[in-house]
Formats: structure tokens, sequence, C-alpha cells
């Protein structure tokens, strides 16, 4: 089911919760751009926090992802838990807008959030190690939430156009 979020708020909410709740939970994700040749690159991150519905992620200032969300921001991220039944399997698909941190509130505002989630990030922000990463914000446009517990098919997913 596809809902508008500005029209069902209501029904939305507990929905997002949900997210927002699985999302925090979730050690690894994957993420998903576009090449300079219009080729999907899938790559793991691990370096991830969420702050209500906007992500926060680290990578290398020099890697080709930051290339190629400078040339296409739109990326789609995957939070999957592992090791779950398919009874209650649950996974968020989230699609968004890229956009590199530059200010220096934000950027000192998601060193923190990833510094509290991250004990390796953490230690290298206090070292001064952080010269050679980039930090994205991502800003979600679509958000597909899958609970098997639901039912199967259509049933098992919610989606919000944001």
């Amino acid at each position: 089911m596809t809902c508008n979020a500005s029209s069902n708020q209501n029904s939305n909410k507990g929905i997002l919760d949900n997210v927002k709740e699985y999302i925090g939970k979730t050690k690894w994700v994957i993420l998903s751009t576009v090449t300079q040749e219009n080729l999907p690159a899938l790559r793991t991150l691990g370096s991830i926090v969420n702050d209500d519905l906007n992500i926060y992620f680290s990578t290398g200032k020099n890697t080709a992802k930051v290339a190629q969300i400078e040339s296409n921001p739109f990326v789609t991220l995957l939070f999957q838990h592992e090791g779950q039944e398919l009874a209650t399997f649950i996974n968020v698909t989230y699609t968004g807008k890229a956009e590199k941190v530059s200010s220096e509130q934000e950027l000192a505002k998601a060193i923190a959030l990833l510094s509290n989630r991250s004990p390796r990030f953490k230690e290298r922000a206090e070292k001064g190690q952080l010269d050679e990463t980039a930090i994205f914000k991502v800003e979600p446009v679509r958000i597909k939430y899958l609970d098997y517990s639901q039912g199967i098919g259509p049933a098992a997913v919610q989606e919000i156009v944001l």
C-alpha cells in the first residue's frame, strides 16, 4: 500500500515509528548508487545513524560512491537484520537525496550522532582522524516498510511517499 505522508499522518505515524526503531537497530546497510555508466552499484555501510527520518553516513572522501552521489544524489538504502524467520521478516527500503554535510554546525551534530553509535568512529573523531572522511545526510523521499507478520505480498508492504 502506498501512502502520501501529508494526507495520512496518523496512519503513517506508527509505521514511521517502526521504521525509525528498526533503522536504529540495524548494524549494516546496503547503499545503492548509480555509476557514471548508469549501472547500479551496491556496497555495505556500517558507519550510519538516523536522526529522526534523516540518515547520516560516513565514507572516505575519495571513494567511488562520493563521485557517484555528486553525479546523481538519489540513493537507496536497504536496512535488514540477519537471521530473521520468514513469518516475522522485516526490512526497510529507504530512498532519498544524499548531500555532503558542509556546515560546521551540522557536521558537529553528525559526528556526535555517529560517535554515539560507533565506538570506532568515536575513537577516530577523538584522535582527529576524520580529515579524509566525508559525511552525508540522506533525506527521505520514499520509505518502504516490509513486515511479513502483516501478511505475504501486498499486505506486507507499506510505502510512504514523503
